[in-house]
């Protein structure tokens, strides 16, 4: 199947969600199109606080979204380093690169990097943050 993703199809993501999927990574292969352009709340691990997660169009930041004045107490995200991801970050971003999709690589850089807080101020990997949100528990088979 890394074949025909290198190939670069029309259906580039679906194929690269697929490839997540057998990989076992399913919390990552459903919020494929959110590497590009999407927000996602996460719970702040240290506070509780519900906070918004920006990535793409809108810029890269985290904040606290107000009903009737949109995302308040804006923080810029802190992209991870390439050479400081791990997998499976580090292969979703090594492929993209490989495959010329920067806007996709770019947008795993910040999904595998930082957040601020708006609320207690803490920093926090987004990463981790939304697998143990998101991840489904593993399948007890005995």
């Amino acid at each position: 199947m890394d074949q025909q993703l290198q190939s670069l199809p029309t259906e580039y993501d679906r194929v690269f969600g697929d490839l997540l999927a057998l990989a076992g990574q399913y919390h990552w292969s459903a919020a494929l199109e959110g590497f590009t352009d999407d927000f996602y709340t996460l719970s702040c691990p240290h506070c509780g606080a519900e906070v918004t997660i920006a990535i793409g169009d809108y810029g890269y930041y985290s904040a606290i979204r107000d009903w009737d004045r949109g995302d308040i107490e804006r923080r810029e995200l802190l992209p991870a380093r390439a050479e400081e991801l791990h997998d499976p970050g580090r292969w979703m971003h090594a492929t993209a690169v490989r495959d010329g999709q920067q806007r996709l690589a770019e947008g795993i850089r910040h999904l595998f990097g930082r957040a601020e807080c708006p609320t207690c101020a803490s920093a926090f990997s987004i990463a981790d943050t939304y697998t143990s949100a998101n991840l489904p528990p593993v399948l007890e088979t005995s």
